[in-house]
């Protein structure tokens, strides 16, 4: 290990936190630490920096990935998912000189993270709210988490009112989420209407309806009432892990359809859904 004497203190500090110093300097510089208030003070503040650097580098890790990106990694070269057909692949030399360009990105990502762990945290001790930056949730993240949880639930308990009661949850979502729709028939699509639930997301009341597929595989329409004079939207993809979503907005409410990431088909059953509900 070289030897950090010489240089600034924060210097010093970082490569200790790094692990990067001698035993001798080790000792050094928690003595020095134990003993002056400034030192200890810019300890805690290049470690509160190193922790904020490694959370925003894991949520930007675990942001939201664009559906159409998952599917074709999912699928592999040369597939269309929305199209559903087999389109000609780029030539394999173009896919090799991708490689260098990942890994530069990769490692840029890296240093930029590790560099400016210090400043951050002069910056996190000066301001303390700074360090709860994390993005705000939305709707959309509270269903993906009911979506999680529901969608591995055996039969009886999957939904809260059975479809044999059909009758009956179209008044009553209607009326307990503020928003009149019409109960969707996908079994053209191969689905099956299992029941509704009623949920809360975003600090509203949101219906939530279930469907299964021959093999077993959970799919969710859910809405609530919009805010008024939000505009109209196109269809938006997103993907949380293992969920795909395809959100919209009309007719002063806000609509999602829910369902395995390795669906192709989610866009076509947005488009069917958006139509019928």
């Amino acid at each position: 290990m070289q030897s950090t004497k010489g240089l600034a203190l924060e210097v010093r500090l970082s490569a200790y936190l790094d692990g990067e110093v001698s035993e001798a300097e080790r000792k050094e510089l928690e003595q020095l630490v134990a003993r002056d208030d400034e030192a200890r003070l810019l300890l805690e503040m290049l470690k509160a920096g190193n922790a904020f650097g490694n959370k925003a580098f894991e949520e930007f890790l675990h942001d939201p990935v664009p559906l159409s990106l998952v599917r074709r990694i999912k699928q592999g070269p040369g597939v269309n998912p929305k199209a559903e057909r087999v389109v000609n692949a780029a030539p394999r030399q173009a896919k090799v000189r991708l490689w260098p360009r990942a890994l530069a990105a990769s490692i840029a990502l890296l240093l930029v993270g590790s560099s400016t762990g210090y400043l951050i945290g002069r910056t996190s001790h000066d301001s303390a709210p700074s360090m709860n930056m994390a993005a705000a949730r939305t709707w959309l993240d509270d269903i993906a988490d009911y979506h999680r949880i529901y969608s591995r639930q055996t039969a009886e308990h999957l939904v809260e009112v059975p479809a044999s009661g059909d009758a009956r949850i179209e008044s009553w979502l209607a009326s307990s989420v503020g928003v009149n729709f019409s109960l969707p028939d996908l079994s053209a699509r191969g689905l099956t209407f299992e029941g509704a639930r009623l949920l809360v997301a975003g600090g509203k009341p949101v219906a939530q309806l279930m469907y299964k597929n021959e093999d077993g595989d959970v799919f969710a329409i859910c809405f609530l009432k919009g805010k008024p004079g939000t505009p109209e939207g196109k269809m938006t993809e997103s993907i949380r892990d293992d969920i795909a979503m395809i959100s919209w907005q009309k007719g002063g409410a806000s609509y999602v359809v829910v369902g395995p990431s390795a669906d192709a088909n989610l866009q076509q059953l947005a488009d069917t859904v958006s139509t019928t509900i």
